[in-house]
């Protein structure tokens, strides 16, 4: 943060008519973001996986049994490129995490499926995830999050964002 105060200290000494509130706030937002996604990302990379990855193993897995989607519904809940969706899932599929297959009765559903070796690392994964997100809150008290969550949820809502 020392680095955030000597950012405002210098516009404040070359613009001084500049508010730099929404910097104070937008700066500190961003050290967040970094430090809780580094830590998310190590915790994956234990496991051999990237975020992307992992993004995919943890959509099935919550779909529920058969723990299985078709692209386009991966798509709708991860929000990435197709693109970048077919890199993901080669990969995943390369490691043994899921498959691919046609539907029994429509050739024309494809379907991404955990196997048993990526439902077992899922399992392992989103544990070790929750207790990485656990550490990262922990600074925080229960009714500190729960009014951090509150704020955050309406800035989204009016943003259009959730």
């Amino acid at each position: 943060m020392q680095n955030l105060e000597r950012i405002k200290q210098q516009w404040a000494k070359e613009l001084p008519e500049l508010d730099t509130s929404t910097m104070e706030l937008v700066g500190r937002l961003q050290v967040i973001h970094k430090h809780m996604t580094s830590a998310m990302s190590n915790t994956f990379r234990q496991f051999g996986l990237t975020d992307a990855g992992f993004d995919v193993l943890a959509t099935l897995r919550r779909s529920g049994k058969p723990y299985r989607l078709t692209p386009n519904q991966l798509l709708e809940q991860m929000l990435v490129t197709s693109g970048s969706m077919t890199s993901r899932l080669t990969l995943l599929q390369k490691k043994g995490f899921v498959t691919r297959e046609q539907d029994e009765n429509d050739g024309r559903v494809n379907w991404v499926k955990l196997t048993d070796k990526g439902l077992v690392l899922s399992n392992q994964v989103i544990h070790q995830h929750v207790q990485t997100q656990e550490r990262l809150l922990s600074v925080l008290s229960e009714s500190e999050r729960l009014q951090l969550t509150e704020q955050l949820s309406r800035y989204l809502k009016r943003q259009g964002l959730e």
